[in-house]
Order: structure tokens, then sequence, then C-alpha cells
């Protein structure tokens, strides 16, 4: 019997060790585990001749890349991974940075690495860019002065979804609370009317929801003829500048409404909290302008 039970306990302590393992790596120094947290930069891979780092980014012999080639902190790799100091100045060498992005353009070059502005389609002769229509088309429509409906787009997500392959779900004030709205019957009489009455459309989901393009069109001027096709009739702007704000002097009311909570803020992020009042000077990508409650009438009635 005590045979058995020894021969029991060999076979579990392999399983009992490894799952300890499994689960406490992140207890553990790099050294020890050999793992890296999601999304780390891997290491031990070689930099391309032309990207050339600080000098004091240490590289391995052969260019190779380790821990103290990004991290300041002493014997890095020692650390468990849960004792690692990451509001150390030098927790990224030369730090603190104002931003993660900063300290990344030490060795990658930050124009070939930033986003494409999709939106963005047209060429300086007036030409479509059509590389970008099939980020959110799957086929590039050549007959764009013609209304087509929602079934017709050939849309690679469904159309309540399709932003949000590159937006987040929340990207301005008051998104949340107008994504899903469903307009009741008389607010969806108003919108015709105005649609009808400023030649543009104000569309909804299959499922008569509010959308982002219900407000947004996701073309510039010029790609859509707004004067065939009410899809194209929008704010003029440029998409390459976005929106552009200008200083306005409520923001000393702004700033002392807002200082109590925003130095709380700073407390507990222990980051610098900017957040100035600034009018709106020039809008993008909407069906009507937003900044003098255009926009918000064609859906909403007030009192006058």
């Amino acid at each position: 019997m005590k045979l058995v039970l020894s021969l029991w306990v060999l076979l579990l302590m392999p399983w009992t060790i490894s799952l300890a393992g499994e689960d406490d790596w992140q207890r553990q120094s790099y050294k020890q585990s050999k793992r890296l947290p999601d999304l780390h930069h891997a290491v031990d891979v070689k930099l391309l001749e032309a990207m050339m780092p600080p000098e004091d980014f240490v590289l391995k012999t052969g260019r190779l890349l380790q821990c103290k080639t990004c991290h300041g902190l002493e014997k890095m790799d020692e650390i468990p991974y849960d004792k690692v100091n990451k509001d150390a100045p030098d927790f990224l060498r030369g730090g603190p940075y104002p931003d993660f992005e900063a300290f990344c353009y030490q060795c990658h070059n930050k124009k070939d690495n930033e986003r494409p502005n999709i939106h963005v389609m047209l060429e300086k002769n007036g030409e479509i860019k059509k590389q970008n229509c099939l980020y959110c088309h799957e086929e590039v429509n050549e007959q764009r002065e013609k209304p087509r409906k929602p079934a017709d787009l050939k849309l690679r997500l469904p159309i309540e979804n399709v932003c949000l392959g590159c937006h987040l779900k929340t990207p301005h004030l008051n998104a949340p609370e107008h994504q899903e709205a469903k307009p009741k019957d008389e607010m969806k009489k108003h919108m015709k009317v105005e649609a009808e009455k400023h030649g543009i459309t104000l569309p909804l989901s299959n499922a008569g929801k509010v959308m982002c393009v219900s407000c947004h069109s996701p073309h510039p001027d010029g790609v859509i003829d707004g004067k065939k096709n009410p899809a194209g009739r929008q704010v003029l702007g440029d998409v390459e500048k976005g929106v552009e704000y200008v200083k306005h002097s409520w923001d000393q009311v702004y700033q002392a409404d807002k200082q109590e909570r925003l130095t709380l803020l700073e407390q507990t992020t222990r980051e610098r909290v900017e957040l100035p009042y600034k009018r709106i000077k020039s809008e993008v990508l909407l069906r009507l302008p937003a900044k003098n409650g255009q926009l918000c009438l064609s859906c909403h009635e007030f009192d006058r």
C-alpha cells in the first residue's frame, strides 16, 4: 500500500510543479522563466542595419536586442515581473517619456509607422485612391453618383460596426448615448423632413438604430457628387488637417470649474493633465455642421 501511494505521489509531483510554473511565471524573472509578457517587444532579434538606436541603448553581440537595450533598471532580467517598478524614471531607458510612442520612435521611424488616414481618398489630381476604398468595401464602386441601398455597399463588416475596425466605440463626448439609440416614429419623421430640406442622408442601421454614419460621412467631399447623391452632401473641410480648434476666453472659467477634479486625477495617475476649452474652427466628415447645432437639430427638436 505504501509503495502504491509513493508511486502516485511521484507521478503527481511533475504535474504539480509544471502547473505551478505555468501559473506563477509572472512572479519569476525573465532569466528564470524565459517568458515575456503579452505585447512585449521580442528579444534576441537582430536590428536592421538601417536602424540606429541611441548609443546608450545597449545591444548584444551581433546587434541583438536584450532587456537592457530598452530598460535602464539594473539587472532587469533578474527582477521578478511583479516586482518591476514600472514607474521608475529609467524603466524605459532615457525616460520618463510623455507617451509610450515617443520611446518607440527612438529606433523606429515615426512616419513609416503611422496609421494611414484612409479618409484621404482623393489624389492631388482628383482621382480616387481606390486602395483606400477597400479598407471598408469588398469592391470599388464605380457608380458613386447613384444612391445605393446598404445591402449593395459590399461592406466588410455590418454598417453599424464598420467604423469600429479602426475607431474606438466611444471616440467623443456623447457617442455612447447616441449609438444603439432607436429613434421613435416622431423623430424619424422629423429626420426625413430635415434630410430632404438639406439634401442629405441620415441613415439608420437595419435595426433602425443610430450609428456612426448617421451623423458622419465616411467619404471626403468630392468622392461622391453631393448634387446627384445625398450621401455625398456634407460639411466642407480638410480631411488631412482634421478638426481644427481656436482658443477662447471661456477657457478661464472652464479651467476654474475643472481644477479640483483635474488635480485629483493628476494625483491618481501621477501625470500632468491638460484639458483646455477651445472652440471648433473647422469640421470634417459631418453631414451637417455641429458647431452651430445644425446637425443636432436634424434629429432633435427643442422648445424655443
